[in-house]
């Protein structure tokens, strides 16, 4: 692994740590609902793919750490850096929050939503951290696995329903979510490109051999 890609794993690092205590400790701000909000029901059992795509995003790093071209790993983690600074800064300047409904349902999905609740702060709705993370490595997968490529804008989708049905966010929450995640994908590749210099083609040089009537 080269120094520039180490270096931007510990910005991405650093960044990603600020986003505990912003969850946890911000004030003020909106909650950004719209009208259509209201209609979305509370599913319990929608909290079980929440908590699994956020134990996959350490291991699809992993794997393209180890797997992956320098160029696609640099444009990666630059994607996820961009998407993850734009959310840190949307956080900071603009605090939004989500309004949890009372659970009252009973079953082990409903004490695991509670679970959730409980251990995760109301802050830092919009953007969706859970759709623009989601978003950046879906799109890479596509690129490294074109057998399932279908499989990856499918799980984009799960992620989607999963963040409204357990009411851990709003429509414009996943509509941010997805413009972060989609503009920070377009920027990965083109910084790899600058910061992996492309190897120029070899040259041949034609020697010129003198004919016999010469």
């Amino acid at each position: 692994m080269k120094t520039t890609t180490r270096i931007l794993l510990g910005c991405l690092t650093g960044i990603q740590l600020l986003y505990f205590p912003l969850n946890r400790l911000s004030n003020g701000g909106i909650a950004p609902l719209i009208p259509l909000d209201a209609y979305i029901p509370l599913w319990p059992v929608w909290a079980v793919p929440y908590l699994l795509i956020v134990a996959c995003w350490p291991v699809a790093i992993a794997w393209a750490v180890f797997f992956a071209k320098d160029e696609e790993l640099v444009a990666l983690v630059v994607s996820i850096l961009t998407a993850s600074l734009a959310g840190i800064l949307t956080f900071i300047l603009f605090p939004t929050y989500v309004i949890r409904p009372e659970i009252t349902a009973q079953g082990w999905a409903a004490d695991l939503l509670r679970w959730i609740y409980a251990n995760d702060g109301t802050y830092n709705a919009l953007p969706s951290g859970h759709v623009y993370m989601t978003t950046v490595l879906a799109y890479y997968g596509r690129r490294w696995f074109p057998k399932v490529r279908g499989l990856f804008p499918a799980l984009v989708v799960v992620i989607l329903l999963s963040t409204l049905f357990t009411h851990q966010h709003y429509l414009l929450d996943l509509a941010a979510g997805l413009f972060v995640g989609l503009a920070a994908c377009s920027i990965g590749p083109w910084a790899a490109r600058l910061f992996i210099p492309q190897s120029k083609p070899k040259t041949v040089q034609l020697i010129k051999v003198p004919s016999s009537k010469e």
